[in-house]
């Protein structure tokens, strides 16, 4: 099944900034403000594909419309 989760929901870039920080404090990797554009947009399938899993394992609710 595709994702339904767009690129653009703000979940997504929450979720993708977040796990970058992660990443930058665990394993000293570059920061989001530190990411190029290009690093920063690459990151966004990822998230929105984790979201749309921990949304379909019923860890978090969906969004409400």
């Amino acid at each position: 099944m595709l994702p339904q989760i767009p690129l653009d929901d703000p979940r997504v870039l929450a979720l993708a900034k977040a796990r970058q920080q992660l990443a930058h404090d665990c394993a000293y990797c570059p920061s989001w403000e530190e990411l190029t554009d290009e690093e920063r947009e690459g990151s966004l399938p990822d998230a929105r594909n984790y979201l749309e899993s921990a949304i379909n394992a019923g860890l978090i609710p969906p969004a409400e419309s």
